[in-house]
């Protein structure tokens, strides 16, 4: 994996990225607890993947981070893959007693039951607190009964000390301004409702509002900040002022919208509500380079890559949009960077 580190937070670093080979043998490796971050940083982010979604790809797993502040871990989000991106990167599921989730599309929470699920046959006695909009309990009961069935088996087969329903709890949080939803000795984290879901037209369910959140982590000695999936937002605006890196989703409007056509076959008529979903609830290159230049970040780091297929080799067309309106640095993420 490559690590970037900010000098001074202003420049970056790049170490080569793991062969196949490199990759093999890390996963292979016994799973360890954190280490704190490199040349005296408390705080150090491990993407995990970088996909957009609802797509499968080779390249990219699905959307998950890790923040690790001096030695605790913190994952943002669950997309498919993350268990294993998680043992490439050197940590295992025990590691992690804290998860944000930012909205509740698939993509971006389809490996929380089977994180849940490989925890606790991992005989973890420890809680886990899991945080996300309205939903987030449903969601997690819902994944706790997936498995209910091979839970009752292995519980005959295994050393186990308490029901995986007692060790995952879920908290559904409501907010709309920038709020503090959680803080320990370690970090702050506040949340803000983004632009992901402006163009929605769904009543309240059952749990409550559809929201869709980015995320402001403070640690001892740096900011970060999720965007999440999310088109301009005053209030993520405001969430990000002076961050020192901004985990930004991204995406090329006309490609994407174009791969849409040609998957689904069908006339644009058909396919309005996405490609108005795609079109002011996603993040363009110029739109982050804007949002960056006004919030005053230091850095941003990009992922969520949409379409992100595995042909696109050149990210340029993401990153020099970016800096057009922002003179810091701007990495184009890829799975197992570590910043």
């Amino acid at each position: 994996m490559r690590t970037v580190l900010l000098g001074a937070l202003a420049a970056c670093a790049l170490l080569a990225a793991p062969t196949l080979a490199q990759q093999t043998s890390v996963a292979g490796m016994a799973s360890r607890t954190a280490e704190p971050a490199p040349r005296g940083l408390r705080a150090r982010l491990v993407m995990l993947g970088t996909g957009a979604g609802p797509t499968i790809r080779k390249s990219r797993a699905g959307p998950a981070s890790l923040l690790v502040v001096d030695g605790r871990v913190y994952l943002i989000d669950a997309g498919e893959g993350v268990l294993r991106q998680m043992a490439v990167a050197g940590f295992k599921a025990m590691d992690v007693d804290r998860v944000f989730l930012t909205h509740l599309h698939f993509d971006h929470t389809a490996d929380l039951a089977s994180f849940m699920a490989f925890d606790w046959a991992g005989l973890r006695e420890r809680p886990v607190d899991i945080y996300g909009p309205p939903g987030t309990s449903a969601l997690t009961r819902a994944g706790l009964d997936y498995f209910a069935i091979s839970e009752a088996i292995f519980s005959q087969e295994l050393v186990v000390k308490q029901p995986m329903s007692a060790l995952f709890r879920a908290h559904d949080l409501d907010v709309t301004k920038p709020t503090v939803i959680y803080q320990d000795d370690k970090v702050r984290v506040l949340a803000v409702e983004n632009s992901h879901y402006s163009t929605l037209r769904m009543p309240p369910q059952a749990y409550g509002a559809v929201r869709s959140y980015a995320y402001r982590f403070e640690t001892p000695d740096r900011v970060v900040v999720f965007t999440g999936d999310t088109g301009p937002s005053e209030g993520l605006e405001q969430l990000a002022k002076g961050a020192d890196i901004l985990v930004s989703e991204v995406i090329d409007v006309d490609k994407t919208v174009d791969l849409v056509r040609h998957q689904w076959s069908a006339p644009d008529s058909a396919l309005a509500p996405l490609i108005d979903h795609m079109t002011k609830e996603h993040f363009r290159p110029e739109d982050i380079g804007r949002l960056a230049a006004r919030a005053g970040v230091k850095m941003v780091v990009l992922t969520h890559f949409a379409p992100g297929t595995d042909d696109e080799t050149d990210p340029s067309p993401y990153t020099n949009g970016v800096r057009r309106y922002f003179s810091g640095p701007v990495v184009a993420a890829r799975d197992l960077d570590q910043f």
